[in-house]
């Protein structure tokens, strides 16, 4: 079988498959109709077919070709064997034994063009697949198939076959349809016309082969045409030859004919899918068992009452089944309206309705008539004929009413109408802009607005205009400032809106609170908002200028105010408007409008409208039309209420204001709400505001409400219109020119050019004529001046305007500096200016200083008192108590006494005590938090559980004095003696309690629950105890082990008793065993004593720093340095002495740089020892411990070797440079090698001095008498000295007990240090573990940020501390400065000390000045030359001591640990490892990112292959078979 009829076989079986389920039933099993068909069948089968030839009548040979023989044989239709007649094309075929129909031959002119054909009627319309024609001799050159589909129609062609499709048919071979064409066109194709086979060759035809809607054949209404028919015709056409025909052979013509053995139709009864199978009809032809409620042959056509929809079809989608028609049970019979089936969707139009009823569905009444419900009846509708359009009513019995008439039967008329007739009502002719209501119905007579009058209230009354229906007064009154009721619109003006909308800033508008608060609002784009000041003082809005000002043209107008916010819910209900102008206020609460509809996306919107005019009644207080323009006329406040309410849930978004202005163009719109009035005498322009030439205003203050009267100028001028000032002329001044001008005299009232006249007065100032004696005086003298002629300086003034004394001066006001009483008479002299009566203690000339007793600036310009008493604290004044700086008022305060009245203690120091001073306050620096005490009582801040006037001491119940407070005790109240512990923390217990806290029952004694003590065990266990006490004494002889032990872990002189002790702890190891008591008591322990080696490193290497920086300023001073003192060898100077001193001082300032930089690296390694706080997780023995111990001793013993060689370094320095100080300043060289650079130049100046002595014998006299209170002062500042001397030998005493003691405790500490590195290795393998806690990090930097701050924050308490203690420190180096200068200075410096400074000396001598005088004089420097040396020791010796740097000790430590644990986790955070870990994760990211790259391409492109597939999916026929 060839592909062609392949596929045939399967376009017939999809077609037969697509069916077979729905051909048992065209009901599913609920009921529910669905598409049937009959069965799929050859419907040619046992069919009678009408053949136009056949052979064998008469009979005739006929030969078979075989190929390269013929065999023939004879056709007779009398024998039934040799019979080949039309059944055999549709009986049963057997390829074993065929049959066929056979034509006449050739030999007989069967040829083209004479054709044979083979007619099958169906007998009824079958929609057909395929046909099959097998052809038992060779299939023809050229045949067709044709169809009909009602009998006696014409034959349709349904396809060509022919090697000459051409030349035959007139097609074109292997012609296709395209898709758009007309699918029922028959093609021709050459596929079927080969002479071979010779026998057995197949045609199968497709019905829908080659049809572009084949797969939506449901609704390709010309393809279900195409395959519908009722008859076939097959027309053999032309015969396939080999061409030996020509000859005429009669055995090769009788080989040539037409033999089919088969001809098969596959089809199925057509019956649209509303049957199932086809049966006999009543007429005897088939017809389809129709079901849908359809009927006809084909079921075609729907049946009788059931035509709602028109017929259709079935589909796999729809069965389409006709439905029955609704007539509301009012009618028995319908037709379909196809009009109304596209209109209504239902098609089913009811004929011959009851009830009165009409309509497609008898749904409605008929004409005239209505029903109140569809059960009821329809009844007679009965409307008015006058009144009623028709005589049809609506469902509830209403007419249809003509224009004007209303009522149920129309029998009335409308508002508005008036005069029921034959034509209906007449409508009343009312402007409704000018009334009220509607016309009366009986005579249309019109009701007018209060301001409107007329027949048809068309007219505005006088004083009133602008005819407006939105108006509720009709017309607005004449405003023309209250001069005019004559007044119409104006055509000058043009609309215009006044609008914010805040699209690009605030518009000008400002929030404003009560008390008049302004702030600036909030802004969006497109809104603004104010955040409430208070819950209660939410605030306003406030407009800007453009809303206010002349605003009388917006009267009458809207003003509309928009909010907005995130949700509807959240818009105000209401909103408060306040107007201010003219001393008027009005409020209005207004009402919100329903919210304005918003776009998808925008915020909604909600608008409160108010019309600025009195009739609007929501404004409060009530004001009439003319007080309501006049406020509108000067507008000075427009505030809206924030409606947001304290929450601010709601923003300002537009406020619009209708307004008129003039336009440069035609105006649109027009504004006719603005008047033009016309005015009366006197006034003038549009709205009467001006008053016409020759006219004033009679109350200018009023401004345009006051009405215009003629000027009155006295005939000296015209006046100004507005203020009715007069333009004078003639020399005259006033508002009315009723004086003379300035500087004239006479009565301008007289009316004439000559009534004034000049003044005789300087400067041509006024003057006033006296009128009995006719004298002129002047009455505006210059300033300063006074008399009938201005001839002298009033008081308070002084010079000699006229020159009467001397030249002339002009008055000039006496300068007192405002410290005197100007309404006083007499205040200084008129002539010099100098000041009398002074006041506020003040004096001078000018009062420009202030008295003895007093101090201030008497020049400064205030109200207040200006010179204040000194008011010295007799308590902690040095001087008098009345006496103080005459501009700042600092009294001269004793020791350690400050403020300006000298009346309080410095920071540090208390008990003020007259003529003494303040004593330092003596806190204890470890138990104090702080080393300022009470400035009174001198009790110090003490830390927590510190107690004391100096803080030295534990409270009661706490221990540990350290510099973190004391400990409480925390003993058990049942087992402890007292609450007080002892120094190490342990409590007293009483008998049967144990444990630091007493808090345990001691062994073999338990705890009672009612007594709540600790009661003996029975005497049973004492054999228990027993042996608890040898393993206790066991433990004993172990802390006797340890005890002999050095704190740098090294065993003392009985090494044996380690190897006897080891032996027995080794024997009993399995008896008992302890951990490590008090962990944290030795972690804190451990950090104490690391915090108070690196304090101590720090002390001394500050100290050194100090000491190098003193050293440095005196090898300065003396001319000295290091590339001096070490290129000694290549220059040799003249003075020994001097450079044995250089060499001193450089030597010692290398030896201080090398002992601070040490120090400073031994500070460092300090500084990175990591003291973890651990508890060994595993067995912690005594013996395990002793051996660890061993072994850290033996492992560490060099570590601790260097820190001590270090320290040991640091502290030989220290003591050198100390030594090397003392004795450079206690070293009488110096002083010689002084004594000799000035005892030449001494010499020489002395012959010098002795003259200028001599020749001032007389003012060293005078000197003596005013030196001797200074050298009073001296002796005492000598004796001071000398205090401090002794106090700093003692300082110095305990600064070396001190460093002495230190040097014990660094032993113990060298045991610590070598401790840490075995603490530091560990630190680092835990920090191996940190991976898990990478994520960790950051959250810890917040918090130890977090912690920084917090630690810090004491050093801002202590600034001001630190600042007193800088002040403190810069006087002693201005001290140093002093000394510095006495001591070293060049010789040439000390000669050329000046004279005064020399005398001073001189006077000590109290003896005659001489050369031996001058010598005792240089002796007694000497000696205060020691006395500086002294102070110079004293200040080293305080520089040095710990004490007076605690106050820095606790910002060190807190900076130290902070910058230690930031480094910390900054080498955490920065580590390479975390930074390979980082690039790691960045490169698993980034090739992530190509995963899923290209895991959403293979996922695009499944998608595209799925949509690709749903589409195929979708366009598949319906019919096909669903997998």
């Amino acid at each position: 079988m060839d592909a062609s009829l392949l596929l045939s076989l399967l376009l017939s079986l999809h077609l037969h498959l697509a069916v077979r389920a729905a051909m048992d039933s065209c009901y599913d099993d609920e009921g529910r109709p669905n598409r049937c068909m009959p069965k799929f069948e050859n419907v040619a089968f046992n069919r009678t077919v009408v053949a136009s030839n056949v052979c064998g009548s008469p009979p005739e040979d006929y030969c078979m070709q075989t190929g390269s023989t013929r065999s023939c044989h004879v056709c007779d239709a009398a024998d039934p064997e040799r019979s080949h007649n039309v059944s055999l094309l549709t009986d049963f075929n057997r390829n074993d034994e065929p049959t066929w129909w056979q034509s006449q031959s050739m030999y007989y002119g069967i040829q083209h063009p004479n054709s044979v054909n083979l007619t099958l009627h169906l007998g009824k319309a079958f929609e057909i697949t395929y046909i099959r024609l097998k052809f038992y001799t060779s299939r023809p050159e050229s045949f067709a198939i044709y169809k009909r589909t009602e009998e006696d129609g014409s034959w349709l062609p349904y396809q060509y076959y022919s090697a000459s499709c051409r030349k035959t048919y007139g097609k074109d071979a292997k012609g296709y349809i395209r898709p758009g064409d007309d699918e029922r066109i028959a093609v021709c194709t050459d596929e079927f016309s080969d002479i071979s086979p010779l026998t057995g060759g197949n045609v199968a035809f497709s019905t829908l082969e080659g049809r572009p809607s084949a797969y939506n054949f449901d609704k390709s209404l010309m393809l279900q045409e195409w395959v519908t028919a009722s008859d076939l015709l097959i027309s053999l056409d032309r015969l396939n030859t080999f061409g030996d025909e020509f000859f005429k052979d009669s055995k090769v013509l009788r080989s040539y004919f037409y033999a089919i053995s088969d001809f098969s139709v596959g089809g199925r009864c057509k019956c649209n899918g509303h049957a199932s199978e086809c049966t006999e009809g009543e007429h005897g032809g088939l017809a389809c068992a129709c079901q849908h409620n359809t009927e006809g042959a084909d079921c075609q056509r729907c049946r009788p009452f059931y035509q709602d929809r028109p017929w259709a079809r079935a589909t796999g989608d729809s069965a389409n089944e006709c439905l029955k028609c609704n007539c509301s049970g009012r009618s028995d019979e319908c037709v379909f309206d196809a009009e109304q089936y596209r209109s209504t969707g239902s098609g089913g139009r009811c004929l011959s309705c009851r009830d009165n009823t009409d309509g497609p569905h008898c749904e409605s009444c008929r004409e005239n008539h209505y029903r109140n419900s569809p059960e009821e009846p329809c009844l007679p509708c009965n409307c008015n004929v006058n009144g009623s359009v028709s005589l049809q009513c609506d469902a509830e019995g209403r007419c249809v009413c003509r224009d004007g008439v209303t009522g149920e039967k129309c029998d009335t008329c409308r508002a508005g109408f008036h005069s029921l007739g034959p034509g209906g009502c007449r409508p009343c002719e009312c402007d409704p802009s000018g009334s009220v209501d509607s016309c009366s119905p009986l005579d249309g007579r019109c009701f007018c607005k209060p301001n409107v009058e007329g027949q048809s209230c068309d007219r505005c009354r006088p004083g009133f205009f602008n005819l407006q229906q939105v108006n509720p007064a009709g017309c607005q009154p004449c405003f023309c400032f209250g001069h005019s009721l004559a007044c119409s619109s104006s055509h000058r003006y043009a609309a215009v809106n006044i609008t914010s909308d805040f699209l690009e800033d605030q518009d000008g508008w400002w929030g404003q609170f009560s008390g008049g608060m302004e702030y600036p609002l909030q802004w969006k784009e497109g809104e603004v908002y104010l955040l409430p000041l208070t819950e209660d003082d939410v605030g306003f809005y406030k407009a800007p200028e453009k809303f206010l000002g002349q605003r009388v043209h917006s009267y009458g107008q809207p003003l509309s105010i928009t909010f907005t916010s995130e949700t509807p819910e959240l818009l105000p209900d209401h909103v408060s408007l306040l107007l201010q102008g003219a001393g008027i206020a009005l409020s209005a609460d207004l009402a919100s409008r329903p919210a304005l509809p918003s776009d998808p996306g925008h915020a909604p919107r909600r608008s409160f409208v108010v019309r600025l005019h009195e009739i609007e009644g929501r404004f409060k207080p009530s004001l009439s039309a003319f007080e309501f323009q006049h406020l509108l006329y000067n507008l000075t406040a427009l505030k809206i209420s924030n409606a947001g309410g304290h929450n601010y849930t709601s923003q300002l978004a537009g406020v619009t204001l209708t307004s008129a202005f003039i336009p440069s163009g035609p105006a649109s719109p027009a504004a006719p709400w603005v008047e033009s009035c016309s005015c009366p005498l006197g006034f003038t322009g549009q709205f009467c505001e001006r008053c016409l030439s020759g006219f004033t205003r009679e109350d200018p203050s009023r401004g345009p409400l006051s009405p215009c009267v003629p000027c009155n100028c006295h005939q000296h001028g015209s006046c100004h219109p507005e203020t009715g000032v007069c333009e004078c002329s003639h020399f005259t001044a006033g508002v009315t020119c009723e004086r003379c001008l300035g500087g004239y005299h006479g009565n301008a009232l007289i009316g004439t050019p000559g009534d004034c006249r000049p003044c005789p007065c300087p400067d041509g100032t006024s003057c006033a004529q006296i009128a009995e004696t006719g004298q002129v005086v002047c009455t505006d003298c210059p300033a300063g001046q006074t008399g009938t002629r201005c001839q002298m300086c009033e008081d308070g003034y002084y010079g000699d305007p006229l020159g009467q004394s001397g030249p002339a001066r002009p008055c000039a006001r006496c300068d007192c500096n405002g410290n005197v009483d100007l309404n006083a008479v007499g205040v200084c002299d008129r002539v010099t200016g100098r000041c009398l009566k002074c006041l506020g203690h003040t004096e001078g000339d000018d009062c420009q200083r202030c008295r003895r007793g007093f101090y201030g600036d008497a020049r400064v310009r205030t109200a207040g008192p200006k010179c204040r008493p000194c008011s010295c604290s007799p308590a902690g004044t040095a001087g008098r108590a009345d006496e103080c700086h005459p501009q700042t008022g600092n009294c001269l305060c004793l020791g350690h006494v400050t403020g300006r009245d000298c009346g309080r203690c410095e920071v540090g120091f208390f008990n003020l005590q007259p003529g003494i001073g303040c004593e330092m306050c003596k806190c204890n620096p470890i138990g104090s938090s702080s080393m300022a005490c009470h400035p009174i009582s001198g009790q110090c801040v003490c830390r927590a559980g510190v107690e004391g006037s100096l803080c030295d001491s534990c409270r009661v119940g706490f221990f540990g004095f350290s510099s973190r407070g004391c400990r409480a005790c925390d003993c058990d109240p049942m087992g402890s003696v007292s609450m007080q512990c002892h120094s190490n923390g342990t409590c007293h217990c009483r008998q049967g309690f144990v444990g630091y806290k007493c808090d345990k029952c001691e062994l073999n004694y338990f705890h009672d629950r009612e007594t709540h003590q600790c009661e003996e065990c029975p005497a049973c266990y004492g054999l228990v105890k027993k042996q608890a006490e040898k393993l206790r004494t066991r433990l004993q002889d172990l802390e006797k082990l340890l005890a002999r032990f050095d704190c740098r872990g090294r065993f003392g002189k009985h090494p044996h008793l380690l190897k006897y002790h080891m032996a027995r702890l080794s024997e009993h190891e399995h008896q008992g065993e302890d951990t490590l008591p008090n962990a944290l008591e030795d972690f804190l322990a451990f950090q104490e004593a690391r915090e108070a080696f690196i304090k101590q490193f720090s002390l001394l290497e500050a100290s050194s720093g100090t000491l190098l920086a003193q050293l440095h300023d005196i090898t300065s001073a003396l001319n000295c340095s290091i590339s001096a003192a070490e290129e000694e060898g290549n220059e040799t100077r003249k003075d020994e002495s001097g450079r044995g001193v250089c060499q001193t001082f450089t030597g010692t300032l290398l030896t201080i740089a090398a002992s601070q930089k040490q120090l400073k690296q031994a500070t460092l390694d300090l500084h990175r020892t990591i003291i973890p706080f651990e508890l060994v997780s595993g067995p912690n023995k005594w013996s395990n411990m002793v051996n660890e111990s061993q072994v850290l001793m033996k492992s560490h013993e060099e570590a601790a070797d260097h820190i001590e060689a270090v320290a040991a370094r640091a502290l030989t320095a220290s003591k050198q440079t100390f030594g090397l100080l003392m004795d450079l300043l206690q070293d009488n060289s110096t002083e010689e090698y002084i004594r000799n650079l000035t005892r030449h130049d001494l010499a020489r100046r002395t012959e010098e001095l002795d003259q200028d002595i001599q020749a001032k014998d007389s003012i060293v006299d005078k000197l003596k008498e005013e030196a001797q209170p200074l050298i009073q002062t001296a002796s005492k500042n000598m004796e001071s000295m000398e205090d401090i001397r002794k106090v700093n030998s003692s300082s110095c005493l305990n600064f070396s007990s001190k460093l002495h003691d230190k040097k014990k405790k660094s032993f113990c500490l060298l045991y610590m240090a070598a401790e840490w590195p075995r603490r530091q290795s560990q630190t680092k393998v835990a920090l191996k573990k940190e991976k898990p806690l990478e994520e960790k990090v950051l959250a810890d930097v917040r918090r130890k940020v977090s912690q920084i701050e917090k630690m810090i924050k004491p050093a801002l308490e202590n600034a001001s501390l630190a600042g007193n203690t800088s002040k403190e420190a810069e006087l002693t180096a201005g001290a140093v400065a002093e000394v510095r200068v006495l001591c070293f200075h060049p010789p040439e410096a000390i000669v050329k000390m000046t004279l005064p400074t020399i005398q001073v000396f001189l006077l000590g001598s109290q003896g005659e000045v001489s050369l031996t005088g001058v010598k005792r004089d240089m002796e007694a420097a000497q000696l205060q030359l020691e006395a500086y040396s002294a102070a110079l020791t004293e200040l080293i010796s305080k520089i040095g001591k710990p004490l007076s740097r605690m106050i820095f000790i606790r910002f060190d430590r807190i900076l130290n640990e902070t910058a230690r644990r930031l480094s910390a986790l900054r080498g955490s955070v920065e580590s390479p490892a975390l930074g390979a870990k980082i690039q790691r994760l960045h490169s698993a990211a980034r090739e992530q990112r190509s995963r899923l790259s290209a895991m959403e391409q293979d996922i695009q492109e499944i998608t595209e292959e799925r949509d690709s597939l749903r589409d195929i999916a979708s366009n598949l026929p319906e019919s096909c078979p669903q997998a």
